[in-house]
C-alpha cells in the first residue's frame, strides 16, 4: 500500500482582534491573506497545529529553518488547535487559556494587539475528529475546549451529546454551540494545578459503548487514569474512545511535552 505523506504548510499570520470571552479564554482572530487562504484551504478545523511564537523582546517570528539562517533566536513551538477557518471572510481563529503561569502562547496572547504576528503550521487535511456513531461524551479541562467546541460545531443535528467541561469558575461558562441535541455539565476548579475531580466524574458515569464515542482531553494524570479505565476497566475497543494529554501538573511546558511524546511512543 502506497503511504502518502501530507503536505505540511506553514506561513506568518498578523492578528486582526482579539476578543475576551471570559476572564481566563482569549480568542485571537487572525486576517488571511489572499495566498494563505489558497494554501489553507485544505486544513481542516478542530486538528492541531504548531504555533510560532516570537522570541520575548521581539515581535518578528522565526521558524527553525530561518533562524538557522539568520543566526538569530527561533521562535518558540507550541502545539494548538485550529479552532475556525472561515475562507470568506478571510479569517482564522485560535483560542488561548490565560494560564497564570503566562506560559509563552498565554504571554503572547494576553498581550496581543491587531498587527501582531504568529507564526502557524499544520498539515493539509486530515482524518475525522470523531467516528460516526449516534452518541457522543466529551470531557475535558480548560485546555480541551477550543477541540471541543470544534467537534461540537461538526456533529449532525441526529445525535446525542453529553459534555462535561471543567472551567476556573461560573465566570468562564462560554457558549458552545452545536446542532446535536447536546447537554453540557459544567464543573469548577480554582486549582486546576493542585488537581482535578475529571476522571472521578467519568468513572461514574454510566456509559453504554453501544453506537458511542467517548473523548478526553486534559491533564496528563487524569489522562492516564481515563485511559486505564476505558482499556482495563471498561474493555471498550480503541476506535471507541479516544484519550489525548495535554500539559503535565507540575512540568514546564517543554518536560511535559517530552513525557507525553515518550508516553505515546510507549
Amino acid at each position: 500500500m502506497e503511504i502518502v505523506k501530507k503536505k505540511g504548510i506553514r506561513s506568518v499570520f498578523s492578528v486582526k482582534e482579539k476578543i475576551f470571552l471570559s476572564p481566563h479564554y482569549i480568542r485571537i482572530i487572525f486576517e488571511m491573506t489572499e495566498q494563505q487562504v489558497k494554501k489553507f484551504a485544505n486544513a481542516q478545523i478542530g486538528a492541531h497545529n504548531k504555533i510560532f511564537i516570537p522570541a520575548r523582546g521581539s515581535a518578528e517570528v522565526l521558524f527553525p529553518d530561518d533562524a538557522e539562517e539568520s543566526g538569530k533566536e527561533a521562535s518558540v513551538k507550541r502545539t494548538y488547535t485550529t479552532r475556525h477557518i472561515d475562507l470568506l471572510k478571510k479569517e482564522l481563529w485560535i483560542d488561548f487559556i490565560d494560564h497564570a503561569d503566562h506560559g509563552p502562547a498565554s504571554y503572547w496572547a494576553s498581550r496581543a494587539v491587531a498587527g501582531s504576528k504568529l507564526g502557524i503550521a499544520m498539515k493539509e487535511g486530515g482524518r475525522p475528529l470523531f467516528p460516526d456513531v449516534t452518541a457522543y461524551f466529551f470531557v475535558g479541562d480548560s485546555t480541551a475546549i477550543p477541540v471541543i467546541g470544534a467537534m461540537m460545531e461538526q456533529l449532525p443535528p441526529h445525535v446525542q451529546l453529553k459534555a462535561i467541561l471543567e472551567v476556573h469558575g461560573e465566570e468562564d461558562v462560554i457558549s458552545l454551540p452545536s446542532k446535536a441535541n447536546a447537554s453540557i455539565n459544567w464543573v469548577y476548579n480554582k486549582q486546576p494545578e493542585m488537581g482535578s475531580k475529571l476522571f472521578e466524574v467519568v468513572r461514574d458515569l454510566s456509559l453504554t459503548n453501544h453506537h458511542s464515542f467517548f473523548f478526553f482531553a486534559g491533564e496528563y494524570d487524569s489522562a492516564k487514569k481515563i485511559k486505564q479505565h476505558f482499556k482495563e476497566t471498561m474493555g471498550w475497543l480503541p476506535v471507541s474512545y479516544s484519550v489525548v494529554s495535554y500539559w503535565k501538573r507540575g512540568a514546564s511546558e517543554d518536560e511535559s511535552s517530552l513525557l507525553r511524546s515518550v508516553d505515546r511512543r510507549s
